[in-house]
């Protein structure tokens, strides 16, 4: 080996060296060193860009609508309200917002529900080919907490709420999946039911009217015409008595014949 070989060999050598003290050096300086617990990290010490924003955002304002419920007035007719719900209103949002409890202006105007509010709306079925609504709920306690005038009031909220929303005439009910009959003015229905059987609570119910039978006058029998009287009869002529003798000649011949 000449010398110039020796002297190149030994400057590579020398480079090599510094080139991995250099890359020793950086890999120690660029290492994150790893704690054994966490621990509170100081925000005031971290660059902008990491530090969390002070100011929250603003929340993105809630687009509502106005959909009319019925609840119950003090003379126990239904009566409807306004209530404001998520727009777009789907219909079983309004369903949710009637079973919640009278706010405090309807409590105001004595309005109350015949619904306890421990039902769950599971879905509301609209059948526009049929005009048919159908409300599934979901409850362990509906049925034992409505008696009487309250199931029909309860249930009348429900059919008035339900087509008003939907446009539908006809209303059914399942109740855990379950077909419910309901009570009407005539009685338990199996079958759909419309506004109509409700009449007793309806506060738009007119009754129609019976027209009053016009008196029919008595009409008296027409008496026959009268006979004409006929015209007096002329009077019958007297007839004329014969002239008589001159009184003086009689008395004169019975003179003549005294003794």
């Amino acid at each position: 080996m000449n010398r110039m070989t020796a002297l190149q060999l030994m400057s590579g050598a020398k480079a090599a060296t510094l080139l991995s003290a250099a890359a020793l050096l950086l890999a120690t300086a660029c290492s994150v060193p790893e704690d054994s617990r966490p621990r509170t990290v100081d925000y005031s010490r971290l660059p902008d860009v990491l530090a969390a924003p002070t100011e929250s955002p603003e929340p993105t304002p809630l687009i509502t609508q106005e959909v009319l419920i019925y609840l119950i007035d003090e003379n126990n007719l239904l009566s409807p309200v306004v209530r404001n719900v998520a727009s777009p209103a789907r219909p079983i949002a309004v369903l949710e917002a009637l079973f919640s409890a009278p706010n405090e202006a309807e409590s105001e105007q004595a309005l109350s529900t015949a619904l306890p509010a421990d039902v769950e709306v599971v879905a509301v079925d609209v059948n526009q080919s049929i005009d048919l609504v159908t409300v599934a709920l979901e409850s362990e306690v509906f049925e034992e907490r409505l008696e009487g005038e309250n199931r029909q009031l309860a249930v009348a909220q429900l059919v008035f709420t339900a087509t008003e929303n939907t446009n539908s005439t006809r209303f059914s009910l399942l109740l855990n999946d379950n077909p419910v009959p309901l009570p009407t003015d005539s009685g338990e229905s199996d079958l759909p039911v419309t506004r109509n059987d409700f009449y007793s609570v309806d506060p738009e119910y007119q009754p129609e009217l019976t027209p009053e039978p016009t008196p029919t006058a008595t009409l008296e029998p027409t008496p026959p015409p009268e006979t004409p009287t006929p015209p007096p009869e002329p009077p019958t002529p007297t007839p004329s008595a014969p002239p008589t003798a001159p009184a003086t000649g009689c008395y004169t011949q019975l003179r003549d014949h005294e003794p």
